[in-house]
């Protein structure tokens, strides 16, 4: 929701998890993160907040608020990994007109 916010304690030299690239995360991209945020989402319909509320990263009420007007499935517990993702591929296929 607030990814410059989130971040702001990880600043400084990182190493990705996966690859082992090290970076080096900057305040300039806090910034950078900060101007592409919006307030009103301009077309609501194209987006789909797949949501559960045992999120341990983001606050799901937030996401709820912040998408409202968007189609939103939210699910009780689960957590940032989407528990059962893997249900949900024909519908994303068909939201998205593939």
């Amino acid at each position: 929701m607030t990814p410059y916010d989130l971040l702001a304690d990880y600043l400084g030299p990182q190493e990705n998890p996966y690859t082992g690239e090290k970076y080096l995360l900057e305040p300039h991209h806090m910034a950078e993160l900060k101007a592409l945020d919006v307030d009103t989402i301009s077309q609501p319909d194209t987006l789909w907040l797949l949501q559960q509320e045992g999120d341990e990263v983001l606050d799901y009420r937030q996401a709820v608020a912040k998408y409202l007007g968007c189609k939103q499935t939210v699910e009780a517990c689960g957590d940032h990994a989407f528990v059962g993702f893997d249900r949900y591929p024909a519908e994303i296929i068909q939201f998205l007109g593939l």
